[in-house]
């Protein structure tokens, strides 16, 4: 995200422009405005996320983390070992009912930093760093168990037998297909960096236009194949970043005595509206990949080093900025995300659309900011640094989401942010 401000050197006046590149993602848009030559920004921006339980389904429907082992039947239709035994139980070969629940506790602090290589381009960096704890709770109900362990040998299964518990059911899906043991997992570490520079073509006394360009390098923690309990916070690939900004400056419809874009305090009442349009254009990688014979199928053995094209994203941002004072400004908006279906393919002939079903996925995000600048003081020699600090609350309202538990899903989130910014 980016956020605008102006600035004055001793001997001139020059318009200044907050830029971080990629984004502060605490700013409530991005604008069309630029760093002047040889003037930084840095930043840092906390989030921390209310605890969350539920993300976004296919049809747009709110579901728990662990689904479909929320409260489920595991039978021969889930554990495929199992299909041997119905002849023998007269049905379906039951070792019980399995309840998983996930709790995400997430917070993230953003850093960044950008420079002005001349009054009209600018170029920076950001990179975010992630604490992720997965809080699981896992539950076994046996009294439905038509099967068990052997009680001479201990192993599953035959029909009767020892009624299984939870921690018999971890070891035997681990044994069998392979996966890490499901229990509480936490991490923490660097998050994708973005890089680039943005271009401002014009700037009228209403209106300004602007692009940016960048990259995004695949630095974060992506999905585990052989893990059901890790978030990921990266979708692991390389990423082509374009952005368009523009800004206008809407109180002058109304103003008789008019404003300009990027005065050097905003004057009370101007109100700035911005529109960006951004576009990630995803390039291609290889990833290894659980392939479930459907979307739903979690616990499958087939494993294999899948070529992707995962859907590029593209998002749509309307915000307004209501400047109540020259130190006060209000800042609401509203964010549209859509992510094109993925495209993955393989050798060793596995269904691989169960990979790609749903996977065009979407969201929708509101955001409210309240931002206390220094700027104009500093101006009036009454500050010492120019600084900028931020409250923000977000809330992804609704939302479509993948059913492959392996693409990263649409979370039911809501988080508060506070940031700071220093000018230099």
């Amino acid at each position: 995200m980016f956020r605008y401000c102006n600035w004055r050197q001793r001997g001139g006046q020059i318009a200044a422009i907050l830029l971080a590149l990629g984004a502060s993602n605490t700013a409530i848009a991005d604008s069309a405005a630029v760093l002047p030559q040889g003037i930084a920004r840095g930043y840092w921006d906390f989030y921390r996320y209310q605890p969350t339980t539920q993300r976004y389904n296919a049809d747009g429907e709110r579901e728990d983390l662990a689904f479909p082992f929320t409260d489920t039947a595991l039978d021969s239709n889930v554990l495929p070992s199992l299909a041997p035994l119905d002849i023998l139980v007269g049905g379906t070969a039951r070792i019980g009912d399995v309840a998983v629940a996930y709790v995400y506790d997430i917070d993230v602090l953003d850093l960044g930093y950008s420079y002005g290589l001349t009054d009209r381009l600018s170029i920076g960096f950001h990179a975010p760093y992630y604490w992720i704890t997965n809080s699981v709770t896992t539950t076994l109900d046996n009294r439905t168990a038509n099967v068990g362990l052997n009680p001479a040998t201990g192993d599953c299964c035959i029909p009767g037998g020892t009624p299984m518990q939870i921690d018999d059911v971890q070891q035997l899906i681990m044994d069998e297909y392979g996966f890490e043991r499901i229990d509480r997992w936490r991490r923490d570490g660097i998050g994708d960096i973005e890089l680039g520079g943005k271009y401002r073509f014009f700037l009228r006394r209403d209106s300004a236009f602007a692009a940016t360009g960048g990259l995004r390098i695949p630095t974060g923690y992506e999905d585990d194949a052989d893990q059901l309990d890790d978030v990921a916070w990266s979708y692991g690939n390389y990423a082509l970043l374009l952005r368009l900004h523009y800004d206008y400056l809407l109180s002058n419809l109304w103003n008789d005595d008019g404003s300009t874009l990027d005065p050097l305090a905003p004057t009370p009442g101007d109100t700035v509206v911005n529109l960006t349009f951004r576009y990630d254009y995803m390039l291609p990688d290889d990833k290894t990949m659980r392939i479930g014979d459907t979307p739903e199928q979690v616990l499958t053995g087939n494993r294999e080093r899948v070529s992707r094209k995962l859907g590029d994203l593209v998002n749509i941002e309307l915000a307004a900025t209501y400047h109540a004072t020259d130190a006060l400004a209000l800042a609401a908006a509203y964010t549209y995300g859509f992510k094109a279906k993925d495209d993955i393919d393989g050798s060793m002939g596995f269904n691989y659309a169960s990979l790609e079903a749903d996977t065009d996925s979407s969201e929708q995000i509101i955001i409210v900011e309240l931002t206390y600048s220094t700027l104009a003081a500093y101006h009036r020699q009454q500050r010492s640094t120019p600084m900028e600090f931020t409250v923000a609350y977000r809330d992804r309202f609704k939302g479509k989401g993948p059913r492959s538990g392996q693409a990263n899903p649409k979370l039911d989130t809501r988080w508060f942010v506070v940031g700071m910014t220093v000018l230099f």
